[in-house]
């Protein structure tokens, strides 16, 4: 899965000022047909595996009572039974590693990788709210502590977000938006249309939502990166990451990525305060999933 384009030093800066000042940038046409015919096959092997047995993966739902499920995703695509060959080698495009190395600098960490369908029954209408439930975080330069980027598999007008938002504090408006689960239509707002082969890279802190109806296609690939010695984050290795051979399945460069996850994170034991941020950041999604589970 290698990229032959030859992509110029301007390029790539303009894309990465685009993230900055916006916090998200749609990069066109970055990967091949064939490689998302690879991509397309592994991911629809992921998702029949999720939804025969959503309870052993970490499943994201938008129905889950006794009497009714309907998936719309899952965390971990790197789990040893979800794995193929074909996720890993997205860090072996060359393109994806220029955007993400301009914005980060050249030695990466894992943070995680997931995968995003539409569902059947229920339509998908995520909250606004920004990532890893710090809604008081910005920066006002725009410089980003991560990269978080989708890999539509086929179109994909899912993301919608507020741009520059991620350099300031929530407006009062905003703020009870994500106070009340809110998924309110905003003037300024803007919803990104994907294709296949297009990667879309994202500040998490950008205020954003998802919006999705039941029924139609949706196959995308949400993947998290952050630069080697970041203070922020960290503390996403798994135990599978540890187990003898794990690392040994993964191709070179995703091998790295984990091992200079599993570094940091055995240098950085969790404190009391990430750890009870944590926990609150759980109880704020089982709320909200919650609310979801009752209707209300």
């Amino acid at each position: 899965m290698e990229s032959n384009q030859l992509i110029s030093a301007n390029e790539i800066q303009g894309w990465r000022n685009s993230f900055v000042q916006e916090g998200f940038v749609l990069v066109k046409n970055i990967l091949d047909e064939q490689t998302i015919s690879q991509l397309k096959n592994s991911f629809i092997r992921l998702m029949s595996k999720v939804d025969d047995d959503p309870i052993s993966y970490k499943t994201r739902y938008t129905l889950n009572s006794q009497t009714d499920k309907d998936t719309w995703g899952v965390n971990n695509i790197f789990d040893f039974n979800l794995y193929e060959e074909s996720f890993g080698e997205i860090y072996n495009v060359n393109t994806v590693m220029q955007i993400l190395t301009s914005i980060l600098g050249d030695e990466l960490r894992f943070w995680g990788a997931h995968a995003l369908w539409a569902p059947k029954k229920s339509d998908y209408e995520l909250r606004w709210h920004r990532d890893y439930g710090d809604n008081s975080y910005y920066n006002p330069t725009g410089e980003s502590n991560h990269v978080q980027f989708n890999i539509p598999l086929v179109k994909d007008s899912c993301f919608i977000a507020i741009a520059g938002s991620h350099k300031r504090q929530l407006t009062v408006e905003e703020q009870q938006e994500v106070d009340n689960d809110g998924t309110k239509y905003f003037d300024n707002q803007v919803r990104l249309t994907c294709e296949p082969g297009d990667i879309l890279f994202m500040n998490a802190h950008t205020l954003h939502r998802g919006s999705c109806s039941a029924g139609t296609e949706r196959m995308t690939l949400h993947y998290s990166i952050q630069a080697k010695d970041q203070n922020y984050g960290g503390h996403t290795s798994f135990g599978e990451m540890r187990l003898d051979g794990y690392l040994d399945r993964m191709n070179p460069n995703v091998r790295v990525l984990m091992e200079n996850l599993i570094e940091w994170d055995n240098n950085h034991k969790l404190s009391v305060k990430d750890a009870i941020n944590q926990m609150r950041i759980k109880k704020e999604i089982e709320l909200y999933n919650s609310r979801k589970k009752s209707g209300q």
